[in-house]
């Protein structure tokens, strides 16, 4: 379930959004001005803010450093009838995750949430991240060959991935899992099957590992 908070003065979209997204399950806060917008954020976490570009008071752009001295890693999507290039290109720098224009479908809508709120895990976990910690991980080879099959193959077996990384020693290669299991890169299932953490997917993305 995804808190999502929305403000929007038009009250007529403001219960239709409400509507869609209570309907997959969401929990939603719907206020009608940027003001009881920061409000809201100052007594709840939600993951994304749904905000109007033009509101009486505040504009929903104008709200955002003060939504994101509240919750960093707060998703923030402006919406706007007048989307211009200037206008994304502005909400932008002033720290939205994304522009949506009216009118939009439900489908634009769940979609625009969804890509946002994944970009943003993706920020809060790389700054949860230990370079120290992962460094020393990365420093052994056998580890990057590790991360790279595990990136590759998503999902492997412990005999498996000594096969693949070319290991006949398999106290000496527990060892290096143990490591990197440390360093929060991976982890194992119920089914003891390895796979890479959303920190190891990030360091493996941003790290050249050959």
């Amino acid at each position: 379930m995804i808190n999502i908070l929305i403000a929007e003065d038009d009250a007529d979209l403001r219960i239709n959004m409400v509507d869609i997204l209570e309907l997959e399950g969401h929990k939603v806060t719907a206020v009608d001005c940027a003001e009881l917008a920061i409000s809201a954020c100052e007594q709840e976490t939600f993951d994304i803010a749904l905000m109007d570009l033009l509101m009486p008071g505040m504009t929903g752009v104008e709200a955002i450093s003060n939504l994101r001295q509240l919750n960093p890693f707060l998703a923030i999507v402006i919406i706007t009838a007048y989307a211009t290039v200037d206008t994304a290109v502005d909400a932008m720098k002033k720290g939205a995750d994304s522009v949506m224009t009216k009118p939009f479908n439900a489908g634009e809508l769940l979609m625009t949430i969804k890509r946002s709120i994944a970009e943003k895990q993706l920020l809060k976990s790389a700054s949860d991240i230990d370079p120290d910690s992962v460094y020393a991980a990365l420093a052994n080879p056998l580890r990057r060959q590790t991360l790279k099959q595990l990136g590759t193959h998503k999902q492997l077996k412990f005999m498996d991935l000594c096969r693949l990384v070319d290991v006949e020693d398999h106290t000496k290669f527990n060892f290096h899992l143990r490591q990197l299991k440390k360093a929060g890169l991976v982890q194992q299932n119920e089914n003891k099957i390895y796979l890479l953490t959303t920190t190891g997917q990030f360091v493996l993305q941003n790290h050249n590992l050959s």
